[in-house]
């Protein structure tokens, strides 16, 4: 087993340079070419011989050459919660998936995020790829938060986080003098060596001390931070420039932009939010089509290119919002303030002027500079009730705006038929929300609800963001897209399986999203919708930026971007700086269908494409990360919630089957909790993964995806926001029948 630290040349240039040369390099040529010392060319002799140990290369006298074995592989550990590894692929191909599974014995010490090689081993009887560790690249986990624990001569840290298993061993000149218990940020200073039998865990030092307890006012949030590696301060140097901003727009300002202070518009968020990206503008013309304008915070004109307030918004890639704390990308003076689409004041926007027709397709559009003033600050809420025509009050006092918001719902269904005809896939899937009481603890957890008013956003913000992508490329010019590839063959041959087992019919080859939508809408209303639609989304891709457009699949959109929300979103600012570039160099080039008499020259480029290549993968990875805090922070919550609620007894359904146990979500909550396989006494159970289920050696019961199901609140881990349940009843009760049923 091989260790890649403290090595004086950085191993991702190595690995570029050597697949670049193909003919193959030496290492004398490669050490010159990365100027290392003497010392420094012994060490890169020994990498090179070792990527050619594994079968990364091959060598053909003093060359080394790029010539990766069909077996061998790079990319990186992904460990989830309740103990599944896989190793995840830098480049999946279609006879390799996406995620391939390890074995905790072929780990040979990688943690979660760690880059490494594998080399593909064995299949399981039911096919299943499985890989071993061959070589740690690059450690990703540096840092853990984790308890603090005094024994009669050593001092260790139990890792907070399940997903890095160890307990941490504290040098005795770093033990602390702090109380047992206290939680604590360690550095990982060196890892235990496989085949060794000196000492299993990992060594590291304290370097902060954050609290008495986990339960403490804000403690869920400061750790997940930490362990998301999320930057929540802005430096002095970033909230300098963002003090320097003028707080109102001045009139040199507005000089040169389309003037629309007097044209009416609205915004529409939600009732804690604090930060507008989005007005919207709409009137119908005489022949019944449609004028949408679309007016979004011009962030670009305050956050120029290698600043400050630039390098922090890139380096933190989106905005986190957390139940009642968000961390921005942009300062509050900026996102909060003279960026935010706030009502009767002045606002610098970019804007997408659409005329669209009776069917919902973009005839033409116009991107301008403009300047806006927003005539109300609206609500989901009180849009859906004036729509609804259910509080007369509220129609009294937005009278003259009622008239907006029915045309606006007329478009609204309008567009959702066209995506419908189309083949775009709408899940539905519902987000959970918190109520909170006087205390601020957490007194329910609820499914978020989405009416009309959402659907309006949604829809116009899609509308826009696909006419400045189409815009883009069809000028040829360099720009961000978001792209959503067609799911893997693999997972779409699994889910076609699952789907048979439930009696619905699903294409196991040349899927397209018509198919994804067709079976969501025979699941409408059915038992088996929350299972199928989980089961559904769970077979596709992750949707992603790059410099390439490849198309989106969910949308069923040849070409998609990011435009819409600057304020919180990084590769938003960027598509932004590309079109401000093309808009001051002519605002011809702002116009689709283009101008009859303009000659046909390649606009200029405002951003070189290596540059938004590189930015679009580091706003991906951002984007995960985000994602990921906010799913523990919720996590963290339903935990602290079902703490108080062990031993009581509620009704659930069976929303996912693993080798190891079944997760049940809660009726009554939104909560999901493990069933763990060792729990249930009755029968020795084993998983059957072409079905989903878990089936006892009997023969007598099984447990499959949608089952109902009785179980009790058995142990709650807080720490670890974990959730154990029992079964309770003696047999699951069947999901109500479409037809006859195909058994697994």
């Amino acid at each position: 087993m091989t260790y890649m630290n403290g090595l004086p040349f950085d191993i991702e240039e190595v690995l570029t340079v050597l697949r670049a040369e193909e003919d193959g390099i030496s290492a004398h040529d490669l050490a010159g070419l990365l100027e290392l010392s003497a010392a420094g060319r012994k060490q890169l002799t020994r990498f090179l011989n070792q990527l050619q140990g594994v079968g990364l290369l091959r060598r053909h006298g003093p060359d080394y050459q790029w010539s990766p074995l069909r077996r061998v592989m790079i990319g990186t550990v992904r460990q989830r919660r309740r103990k599944t590894i896989h190793f995840v692929p830098e480049k999946a191909s279609e006879r390799t998936p996406r995620a391939i599974r390890i074995e905790s014995e072929d780990l040979q010490g990688a943690f979660d995020g760690d880059r490494v090689v594998v080399s593909l081993s064995r299949r399981d009887r039911d096919g299943e790829q499985y890989a071993r560790v061959e070589m740690i690249l690059r450690r990703g986990c540096l840092r853990v938060v984790g308890r603090l624990h005094h024994g009669f001569r050593q001092s260790w840290v139990e890792s907070l986080d399940e997903k890095f298993g160890y307990e941490i061993d504290l040098d005795e000149e770093d033990r602390p003098a702090l109380a047992d218990g206290w939680i604590v940020l360690v550095e990982v200073t060196s890892y235990p060596v496989p085949q060794r039998h000196s000492n299993p865990h990992p060594r590291g030092r304290i370097i902060e001390a954050l609290g008495a307890s986990s339960t403490e006012p804000g403690m869920d949030i400061r750790i997940v931070i930490l362990k998301h590696d999320l930057p929540h301060i802005f430096p002095p140097e970033a909230n300098a420039e963002a003090e320097a901003v003028s707080p109102v727009v001045t009139p040199e300002q507005i000089a040169g932009r389309l003037d629309l202070r007097e044209l009416p518009t609205v915004t529409i968020d939600g009732e804690t939010a604090r930060d507008f990206d989005d007005a919207i503008s709409l009137r119908q013309l005489d022949d019944g089509r449609f004028e949408l304008g679309v007016h979004i915070a011009d962030v670009s004109f305050y956050v120029r290119p290698d600043t400050a307030l630039d390098h922090e918004a890139r380096l933190r890639g989106t905005s986190v919002y957390f139940p009642e704390r968000a961390i921005p990308m942009l300062p509050e003076r900026l996102s909060n303030g003279i960026c935010s689409l706030n009502p009767r004041v002045d606002r610098l926007t970019l804007s997408a002027i659409m005329i669209v027709d009776r069917q919902g397709h973009v005839e033409s559009c116009r991107l301008r500079e403009t300047v806006i003033r927003s005539n109300e600050r609206m609500t989901y809420t009180d849009v859906n009730r004036l729509l609804r025509r259910d509080d007369p009050a509220l129609a009294m006092r937005y009278a003259d705006l009622l008239g907006l918001f029915q045309t606006m719902e007329e478009l609204a269904r309008i567009l959702i038929r066209m995506r419908a005809r189309r083949g775009a896939i709408d899940f539905n899937l519902p987000e959970s929300i918190f109520e909170f009481d006087d205390e601020g603890r957490v007194a329910g957890v609820l499914k978020a609800d989405r009416n009309i008013a959402h659907r309006i956003i949604e829809e116009f913000m899609l509308l826009a963001n696909e006419a400045v992508a189409g815009h883009l490329e069809r000028l040829g010019v360099p720009s961000v897209y978001r792209i959503h590839e067609e799911p893997e063959p693999q997972r779409v041959w699994e889910f076609a399986e699952l789907a048979r087992a439930y009696g619905f019919q699903f294409p196991a080859a040349e899927v397209t999203s018509h198919d994804y939508q067709r079976l969501s809408r025979q699941l409408e209303g059915r038992p088996e919708e929350r299972v199928l639609a989980y089961a559904m989304l769970r077979s596709l891709r992750r949707a992603r930026y790059s410099a390439d457009n490849e198309g989106h699949f969910g949308l069923a959109a040849p070409v998609y971007t990011h435009f819409t929300s600057p304020i919180r979103r990084y590769p938003d600012l960027l598509v932004h700086r590309v079109l401000r570039g093309l808009l001051q160099s002519s605002t011809d080039w702002g116009d689709w269908p283009a101008s009859p008499d303009k000659p046909a020259v390649k606009p200029p480029s405002p951003i070189r494409r290596g540059d938004l290549e590189l930015m679009a993968i580091e706003s991906s990875e951002r984007e995960r990360a985000a994602d990921a805090a906010e799913m523990e922070i919720d996590e963290w919550r339903k935990a602290v919630f079902m703490a108080e609620r062990v031993g009581e007894i509620f009704e659930g359904l069976i929303v996912n089957v693993r080798d190891f146990g079944l997760f049940v979500e809660l009726d009554q909550f939104f909560i999901e909790g493990l069933v763990a396989v060792k729990s249930l006494h009755d029968d020795f159970y084993r998983f059957d993964e072409r079905t989903h289920s878990l089936i006892g050696r009997s023969g007598r019961k099984r447990y499959r995806l949608g089952d109902r199901v009785r179980v009790r609140v058995d142990r709650v881990n807080v720490d670890r926001h974990l959730v154990d349940f029992s079964i309770i009843d003696s047999q699951p009760s069947r999901r109500t029948g479409r037809g006859r049923r195909r058994r697994p």
